[in-house]
């Protein structure tokens, strides 16, 4: 055998391993396509849930999936044109005649330590936080991870807040003389999220979204 032909061989034979592979690759990607979007709409209905008021804690999946509407102004929470927000209504579970509704607005902020962290903001008619809940995030584990609800109920400090029931001031960590606890050697992360968090509220404010907002209770 010529050093040609034995060129010819190993190059063939490279050739058909790579082949082989990357059809492999591709069949394992198309069986497990459905599964994987199954998984994905599932995490993002927990999610969602999570930020809802308890009176429509019991609204089904498809609903809350399908209650899509595009946000004005995306900017302003640091989203991209054509972001969707949801709008979810239903009976109240507590009073029979009564109707009940929240919207969820995704929200992006860049301020954390290690890059962008990624929210759900649940707001209900009376212009209250029912939940918020960090979706996706970079921050260092063991220090601003604690953002997490799974690693902690910092997240649910929130919960029954509006945007009247701290001064202008208090929407900060207790290091910058706000309300909200920093984490111990990572002040940063708590305070992008508290920053995210006012930022919402603010924004449910001041546009118009489907929700119609009842006038605060003095």
């Amino acid at each position: 055998m010529t050093l040609f032909q034995a060129m010819q061989r190993g190059a063939f034979a490279l050739g058909t391993f790579a082949l082989v592979t990357a059809g492999s690759v591709a069949l394992t990607r198309a069986l497990t396509a459905e599964r994987i979007e199954t998984h994905q709409l599932a995490y993002q209905h927990r999610q969602l849930q999570a930020v809802l008021p308890q009176t429509l804690a019991n609204t089904p999946v498809t609903q809350v999936l399908e209650s899509t509407f595009t946000i004005p102004n995306p900017e302003a929470l640091g989203l991209q044109s054509d972001s969707q927000g949801w709008w979810v209504s239903g009976q109240d579970s507590n009073e029979k005649e009564s109707k009940s509704s929240a919207v969820i607005l995704p929200v992006v902020t860049r301020q954390g330590y290690n890059g962008e962290i990624h929210l759900l903001i649940g707001i209900d008619q009376q212009q209250r936080i029912s939940g918020v809940r960090v979706t996706q995030h970079q921050e260092t584990p063991g220090l601003g991870d604690d953002i997490e609800r799974s690693r902690s109920d910092w997240i649910t400090e929130f919960n029954g807040l509006s945007l009247d029931s701290l001064p202008s001031e208090g929407w900060a960590v207790a290091k910058d003389g706000g309300h909200f606890d920093a984490f111990t050697g990572a002040t940063i992360t708590p305070r992008a999220v508290v920053n995210a968090v006012h930022k919402a509220l603010q924004y449910a404010a001041d546009t118009p979204l489907p929700i119609t907002f009842e006038e605060p209770t003095p």
